[in-house]
């Protein structure tokens, strides 16, 4: 992180929480509960190819956090930002067995159910889910020869191998100030069936921005 990028980081937080401080008489108790935040994140994205080593490439991404009292619900999309990533999928009507396939992004999206082991202006969080992450849009190398009808067998199948569902584990920890919130987390990803272009379990770790949207739950009807 450059020095101007983590001076407005924490010149945005110090203003935040100013203003939570001289809001604070005014907000109901329990005002952090029932929030909805909206926000970006930047990341690296760990993973590993039939055709190449583990490692680790930038990612970026969105998501929208849905709190409650001590539990929530965490959405988000990750885009990783590859370049000529390859792996090796078996195909058994190759001359080899196998096709080798190439791809740049590698997109994600998740779901977690979340749980705060206490509230306050620090709150640290865990929570268990699971997503779909596919490879954008694969290419089949070397396919000179093949016919109309054999390269739309092909990509079928190529489609279906660079794809793939998963259950997820995050952990994180965020900073509240006004209607700011900074965080960091990091994903662990379980890994695909055998014979995926994808090899081993994939990880994620992330730090990003959220903006408070409102609130999820609407006070006036709960004091009636």
């Amino acid at each position: 992180m450059s020095m101007l990028t983590r001076s407005i980081t924490l010149g945005v937080l110090a203003l935040g929480v100013g203003a939570t401080a001289l809001a604070a008489q005014q907000k109901p108790r329990g005002y952090s509960n029932y929030r909805w935040y909206i926000g970006g994140q930047a990341s690296y994205f760990n993973f590993q190819t039939t055709g190449q080593t583990r490692g680790w490439i930038p990612s970026v991404g969105g998501n929208t956090m849905i709190i409650a009292k001590r539990t929530g619900l965490l959405i988000s999309v990750d885009d990783a930002l590859g370049s000529d990533e390859v792996a090796t999928i078996a195909y058994a009507a190759s001359s080899t067995g196998t096709q080798q396939v190439a791809f740049n992004d590698v997109l994600r999206f998740s779901f977690h159910l979340i749980a705060f082991p206490w509230r306050g202006i620090v709150e640290p969080y865990i929570g268990v889910g699971g997503g779909i992450m596919y490879a954008v849009s694969p290419v089949a190398l070397n396919t000179t020869g093949y016919t109309p009808a054999e390269l739309s067998t092909l990509y079928e199948t190529v489609d279906d191998l660079t794809s793939t569902g998963f259950a997820s584990l995050v952990g994180g920890l965020q900073i509240k100030g006004g209607p700011f919130m900074i965080f960091a987390q990091y994903q662990i990803n379980t890994a695909p069936s055998r014979g995926n272009a994808f090899v081993g379990s994939t990880q994620t770790a992330s730090a990003g921005l959220r903006l408070l949207l409102g609130s999820s739950r609407d006070y006036n009807m709960d004091n009636r």
